[in-house]
């Protein structure tokens, strides 16, 4: 399949080079590694894996682990043998009870139930009743942040699956780690007052997991009542602003900071600090593409495993490694927005556990892990912004914007980007300052207002089914559409407040049901909101960034270069302004042609129209030509020219005033529908792209539901032909709307990449007759 890569950024020179493609090789190989390497018939150790005996299963739990990470099923041969020795095996030592743990809740669950309260059961004794933490023994010795960390991550695992942790153990947990914590918010190992990176990054996804464990949120439940803003802020003590500062001011993927050794262990660690933090950026460290270069670069290409790892066996080493490129790499969902003039306002944040919680419960209905991350609106550039596919943006207090940062917003929205806006009223929230802000600046950006929303728009219903009128007294979404779709939502009431509360895993708090359905409309809200901004349809963490965007400042170029212009019309012919010239600029880039970038609006009587070999017409609604823009048309026709078009979303108004208005210019012409076997079609043909099998939205076949209306085959092109030459191609799908930005659940049109490719074949193959 072809890709369009329209530009590739990053935040610095590290890791430029990494692709998606070379980060599934490496995945592939390491897998393969561990197929290789696997024992097999020896009836004690059948299905592990050599090294660390004096960990029992703990090694080949790590391996499965990672095995499973990386896509391979429970039923794979080598998984299945490896996880029956496992099962076999009774916990000895804290990491093979920890590791055993987390593979049982990642492998089959259901299945493994009794084995994972088992092993939970041994950890809880396990724990040091002196300070809290785990040694490498249940019954004693000195506790550590190396086993402890892999105790609360089991004990996170579990709770995931619905095992009830005791809140006792929980608690002298944290106590453990807060104990441990050096100035400045890292951590050593056993009583090392010197930080490393390794333990810095346990420390810190243990508090992250402990905090969320012990509900220590922003928003609680008093009663029927949900109380909003701040309810929890009392019960922080531990920021992890701080360690994340030291982990960017001392970053490195070529060595653990602060030891000589354990450099996949802190790869491993420091992964998952980045994806449990919502952070994209350590500093001004793009964390995983910088990683996942480092690890390539240390890769054995022929063995298909990590070489030159100090204190750590090959085997082990390479699971990590497998860990970090697997886990890291999940698509980004959502992007929750830093704004604010102070860069130690929590305003932006006022639910912490908000956007995590919401990435939780999108997992669970789209069946897939994902992530989320926060940006910085100081620090973003509009490649940063179109990492994530929809922005969120909280707040109470007064939303201020600097024009520059207006102009970010509007780029990221031209090109794709979808903004999902709330302000944190009600409920003990005071966000009147904030929700007239926001609706002053997309005004302002958009140059129209906010509209409420009507029951019948496809975000009400894009995942999940939601009785609009059911919502609480006063409750309502409002809207801006924007680029042929609704780009821009804002909700005047805290949906982070009840996503916060509803935690998407592990055991449900019994809330009265007042509060459960509130909490419920607010979730099917979010997933909503997200479906249809995406439609599912993510990028890869490390594909290049599409930006498409017509430079129209740029001067005119000589005689030779390709120009067409656009045939104005009642039906709405300039409603998508740019995305003639978005074609244009794809245009150029893939062919290295001469392009003219701008596309001039002329009637179809226009004496203008005889210098354009091709001439492009779109539109929304029906028209009518005059008698003379009857014979304009006939003139650009006779004279050798060829007309483009498509129906902006698909409108059946648009369609068939093209074919009456042309046929009436034309009265010898025929119009006919292009069969799959056309060189227009085909991949050999002038254009070189393969339209047999392309992707359409079609909200008729699957109402507002995101999947049902997908659906694949041949691209429907109609052609006017006239003494057998084709004088006329024309899409009934929508073009431009996704040429402008991006394909719309509401338009019956084709997908962005899909929509190019159609364009592309369109004016090659014009071009060539």
């Amino acid at each position: 399949m072809t890709v369009f890569i329209f530009a590739e950024f990053s935040a610095n020179c590290f890791g430029q080079g990494v692709t998606p493609q070379a980060v599934q090789e490496a995945i592939d190989q390491f897998a393969n590694y561990f197929r290789r390497t696997q024992i097999r018939k020896k009836a004690e150790r059948d299905g592990a894996w050599q090294g660390h005996e004096d960990q029992g299963a703990g090694l080949t739990s790590l391996i499965v682990l990672a095995l499973l990470s990386s896509g391979r099923s429970p039923n794979d041969p080598e998984i299945a043998r490896a996880m029956e020795y496992i099962r076999r095996k009774k916990p000895e030592k804290v990491y093979e009870a920890s590791l055993q743990c987390m593979v049982m809740c990642a492998c089959q669950p259901g299945r493994d139930r009794d084995l994972i309260e088992r092993n939970i059961a041994w950890l809880v004794k396990a724990q040091q009743r002196s300070d809290g933490g785990w040694s490498y023994e249940q019954t004693s010795g000195m506790s550590d942040e190396s086993n402890s960390q892999f105790a609360v991550l089991a004990f996170w695992e579990a709770s995931k699956i619905g095992v009830d942790i005791p809140a006792d153990t929980l608690q002298r947990a944290k106590s453990y780690w807060m104990t441990q914590m050096l100035p400045g918010g890292t951590w050593g190992y056993r009583g090392d007052r010197a930080a490393k990176g390794s333990m810095t990054c346990a420390g810190i996804a243990s508090m992250v997991i402990l905090e969320d464990a012990l509900d220590s949120m922003d928003a609680t439940v008093n009663g029927e009542q949900i109380v909003c803003c701040g309810s929890g802020r009392e019960k922080r003590n531990y920021d992890p602003s701080v360690s994340i500062e030291w982990l960017a001011d001392n970053f490195s993927v070529n060595d653990n900071p602060g030891h000589r050794e354990w450099y996949m262990y802190y790869m491993y660690a420091l992964e998952r600090v980045g994806r449990m933090t919502g952070q994209r950026f350590i500093g001004n460290h793009d964390w995983y593409r910088e990683g996942a270069d480092a690890i390539l670069r240390r890769r054995d290409s022929v063995g298909g495993k990590i070489r030159g790892v100090s204190a750590e066996t090959e085997v082990a080493a390479t699971a990590m490694a497998l860990l970090f490129l697997s886990k890291g790499k999940r698509q980004v969902v959502i992007g929750h927005l830093q704004h604010g003039v102070n860069p130690n306002s929590n305003d932006w944040n006022r639910h912490r556990r908000s956007v995590q919680h919401l990435t939780g419960h999108i997992e669970l209905a789209w069946k897939r892990d994902l992530a989320w991350q926060s940006l910085r609106i100081q620090r973003a550039t509009l490649p940063d912004l179109l990492e994530t596919p929809v922005l969120f943006i909280s707040g109470a207090d007064e939303f201020v914007l600097t024009p520059q940062h207006r102009r970010l917003l509007k780029d990221y929205v031209d090109q794709g980007g979808f903004i999902f806006a709330e302000a944190c009223n009600g409920d003990g929230c005071r966000g009147n300052a904030f929700e007239e802000s926001f609706r002053r600046e997309m005004e302002l950006i958009f140059d129209k207002p906010l509209q409420k929303l009507p029951p019948t728009h496809p975000i009400w219903s894009a995942e999940a089914r939601l009785n609009p009128e059911a919502l609480p007294e006063g409750f309502w979404l409002y809207g801006l559409e924007a680029c042929c779709r609704t780009s821009v939502v804002l909700s005047p009431s805290s949906l982070s407040c009840r996503w916060e509360l509803s935690k998407p895993y592990g055991a449900k708090p019994n809330y009265p049901k007042k509060v459960k359905d509130q909490l419920d409309n607010a979730v099917k809200i979010g997933l909503n909101v997200v479906a249809y901004a995406t439609g599912r349809e993510l990028k890869d963490k490390l594909e290049a960034v599409q930006i498409v965007q017509a430079d129209l400042d740029r001067q005119s170029l000589e005689r030779g270069s390709l120009a067409i212009a656009k045939i104005m019309h009642s039906g709405g012919g300039d409603e998508t302004p740019r995305s003639l010239s978005n074609l244009l600029e794809l245009y150029r880039r893939e062919t290295k042609a001469m392009v003219e970038p701008k596309t001039p609006k002329l009637a179809a009587n226009s004496p203008e129209l005889d210098k354009y070999p091709i001439a492009y017409i779109h539109g929304r609604s029906k028209f009518v030509f005059s008698e003379d823009e009857l014979k304009g048309i006939r003139r650009h026709i006779e004279n050798g020219g060829t007309v483009l078009g498509d129906a902006i979303c698909g409108a059946e108004d648009f369609s068939n005033s093209v074919r009456r208005e042309f046929s009436r210019a034309l009265p010898d012409a025929i119009w006919r529908t292009i069969p799959p076997d056309h060189p227009l079609m085909l991949k050999e043909g002038p254009g070189g792209f393969d339209l047999r099998n392309v992707a359409l939205i079609d909200p008729s076949s699957g109402g507002n539901d995101v999947q049902a209306a997908r659906r694949e085959g041949p691209a429907e092109i109609e052609a006017l032909e006239l003494n057998g030459r084709i004088v006329v191609l024309f899409s009934p799908n929508d073009l431009s709307c996704a040429l402008e930005s991006k394909h719309s659940l509401q338009c019956k049109g084709y997908t962005r990449e899909d929509a190019f490719r159609i364009g592309m074949n369109l004016i090659l193959y014009s071009l060539m007759q």
